[in-house]
């Protein structure tokens, strides 16, 4: 691990030793100021045998990832720059529904902690004032009988700088909004919450947790374009138990979408 001071640190030594979780943050943790991306190295850890709960965290990307092979912006210091290694007691079916679940946990973290209260745009973005705050990146590996180990990426904008400026209309970030709370307290208050959305999530299936989910949802309810494999335009009405999107279109019909960029009325720019 390598030591970088500066004043809002992510250093382990800040923050490791108080954790309030069983495992999540208890295996390794690889920590540097600048990596290419926290998903490409825990990946590798994992490939090696890291255990469940392990960590990588730095203070800058030099290619970051998004969702549908998009880069993620990632300067130094202006936010949590995060990825996960979970081993957890799943059927490979069920391994979608952890960016549901991720997306909610650190909803839960940044509403507890700082005191504003971002909504979850299907199915694992965090908008504020519908601007787009906090991403979640997926990675596993699994057989058909096996899930082996998932990464759980998230990239939450804290600073300012965040963002490029081109991109203002469309993202924001925590201090955007006057929010000036140390990296670690959120760190530290997400990572028991994933902690307890993965537990229930394999204990109880998403039924438990779907209530929460769509009500602090800004997509259920609204207008939305679906494009991917599928392209259609409808109201999104809900969710499914596999973690499925909902979607009316004009006609009347009902169809499920599973995957895909799902552009919300109104949210990050879409009108």
């Amino acid at each position: 691990m390598q030591k970088h001071p500066v004043p809002d640190s992510i250093h382990p030594e800040c923050w490791a030793n108080a954790l309030a979780t069983r495992a999540l943050g208890k295996g390794s943790i690889c920590y540097a100021r600048e990596m290419t991306s926290t998903n490409v190295v825990l990946r590798q850890m994992a490939r090696e045998g890291a255990p469940h709960g392990s960590l990588c965290l730095c203070e800058t990307q030099s290619a970051g990832k998004g969702r549908l092979g998009r880069s993620w912006h990632s300067p130094e210091g202006q936010g949590l720059w995060l990825s996960v290694l979970l081993r957890p007691q799943l059927a490979p079916a069920q391994s979608p529904l952890i960016t549901l679940c991720a997306a909610l946990a650190m909803q839960r973290a940044v509403s507890r902690t700082c005191g504003v209260q971002p909504a979850i745009k299907w199915p694992n973005d965090l908008v504020l004032t519908d601007k787009k705050l906090c991403g979640v990146l997926l990675e596993m590996s699994a057989t058909p009988e096996r899930l082996d180990w998932v990464i759980v990426g998230t990239g939450l904008n804290t600073g300012s700088g965040a963002y490029p400026p081109e991109l203002a209309h469309q993202a924001t970030s925590l201090q955007d909004h006057g929010v000036m709370i140390p990296r670690r307290e959120i760190l530290a208050a997400y990572l028991p919450e994933l902690e307890d959305v993965i537990s229930r999530l394999a204990q109880e299936g998403f039924s438990g947790l779907m209530q929460e989910y769509m009500d602090k949802s800004c997509t259920i309810g609204r207008r939305v374009k679906v494009s991917g494999s599928v392209t259609l335009e409808g109201v999104a009405v809900g969710l499914d138990e596999s973690g499925a999107l909902k979607v009316q279109t004009d006609d009347g019909q009902e169809h499920i979408v599973l995957s895909g960029d799902v552009s919300v009325r109104g949210v990050m720019g879409y009108v």
